[in-house]
C-alpha cells in the first residue's frame, strides 16, 4: 500500500530507518529486541513500498510519453 507521503519524503524516511537498523541490529542488546518487534518485517514492508512507487512512477512516464506521442502524430 502506497502511503500519501511524498515519494521524495518516504525515500528520506527509508534511508533514516536502513541506517538506523543496521546500527541497532548491531547491538547485542537492541539487536534482539528488534528481532523480537518485527523490525525486519517493517523495513521490508518499507522497502517494497518504495519498490512499488517506483514502478508507479516509471509505470506514468511510459503513460506520459505515449499520451505524448499519439498527440504529436495527431
Amino acid at each position: 500500500m502506497i502511503t500519501d507521503e511524498s515519494d521524495r519524503l518516504f525515500k528520506r524516511r527509508l534511508q533514516m530507518v536502513e541506517r538506523a537498523f543496521e546500527h541497532l541490529l548491531a547491538d547485542p542488546h537492541y539487536g534482539p529486541l528488534m528481532l523480537e518487534d518485527g523490525r525486519p518485517e517493517f523495513l521490508a514492508d518499507l522497502r517494497q513500498e518504495w519498490r512499488e512507487r517506483q514502478d508507479r512512477a516509471r509505470a506514468h512516464l511510459v503513460y506520459d510519453l505515449r499520451e505524448e506521442a499519439s498527440l504529436a502524430e495527431s
